[in-house]
């Protein structure tokens, strides 16, 4: 039996673990090493799993391309893994492989499963950055996916990650990227505030979270042909309303950190807008569109 013990710093610490450099901000566990604004801890990793329901939900299944009885799939910059574990439920003769910078939110999905859980057989968890060439040979995959990895790729390395998503994806397979057409809107006025200053901090790091209308050009760079794309607004019914709002407040908290140290707010502003923004956003509600976009390698 495994024992997991865990101690929140009492300052802001330093701490290297497997080659990637972490800085403790506001007791949330913040890469440095990657242009990635959120921290990556477990409150991002449940906020990614609500992510992956509601983009399911949305979507109506984990993926818009016509794929059929794919053998070998990989997705890019998986997180906590959710969507190639249940792609590999799905497609159980299949080999599914999914790879992050970071092997922590993984770990923590396998805690959750609790003794004697396990992933499915057919999955396997890489460590691998996917800003650095893929740690597979060409044409390995016969899809080959990635979902909101706009938060860490900068506009300028969209075609590098693409072509790597190319070059590992067989003859006839297909490529899948999904992203926010823009970023969320609100009538709230206290939500906006701190979202375009979350948009202004990206924008600083070289990252853009609204490429989802360039994902047809993007992906016709990279070689792909028969580009198609499906287009969702999240937040239109109650169900989707109540998840969007609870991934974007949560989202909006998990940077606070990082909004107070760039000095935009001091914590106490910081703390009256979010407040304000949740309890506007519970009433009001959240859209943003999502760009489903698929081509295939020639």
């Amino acid at each position: 039996m495994r024992f997991f013990f865990w101690r929140r710093p009492q300052t802001n610490t330093v701490e290297t673990a497997r080659s990637r450099r972490w800085v403790w901000l506001g007791g949330h566990r913040i890469l440095t090493n990657t242009p990635y604004v959120m921290p990556k801890d477990k409150l991002e990793g449940d906020r990614l799993d609500l992510q992956h329901h509601l983009l399911k939900l949305a979507a109506g299944g984990n993926y818009r391309a016509p794929i059929r009885q794919p053998r070998d799939i990989l997705d890019v910059a998986c997180g906590t893994g959710t969507w190639g574990r249940e792609m590999a439920q799905e497609f159980k003769r299949a080999r599914v492989i999914g790879f992050d910078i970071d092997p922590t939110l993984p770990e923590r999905a396998m805690e959750v499963l609790g003794p004697g859980g396990q992933f499915p057989p057919n999955f396997r968890f890489q460590v691998a950055d996917a800003l650095k060439p893929f740690p597979f040979a060409d044409g390995e995959f016969d899809f080959v996916h990635a979902r909101l990895i706009s938060p860490f790729v900068p506009i300028a390395r969209w075609p590098d990650v693409l072509a790597e998503m190319m070059r590992v994806l067989k003859p006839g397979g297909i490529i899948e990227v999904v992203e926010l057409e823009h970023l969320p809107e609100s009538p709230s006025q206290a939500y906006m505030t701190l979202s375009n200053y979350g948009r202004d901090l990206m924008a600083q790091r070289g990252l853009f979270t609204g490429v989802g209308d360039a994902l047809p050009g993007l992906l016709e760079q990279a070689g792909a042909k028969h580009i198609q794309q499906r287009k969702f607004v999240l937040g239109t019914d109650l169900r989707q309303r109540r998840l969007l709002a609870a991934d974007m407040l949560a989202a909006q908290a998990h940077v606070k950190p990082l909004m107070v140290r760039a000095g935009r707010f001091t914590e106490e502003e910081f703390d009256a807008l979010h407040a304000q923004s949740k309890a506007e956003v519970t009433q009001l509600g959240i859209t943003v569109p999502v760009v489903f976009c698929f081509g295939q390698k020639p």
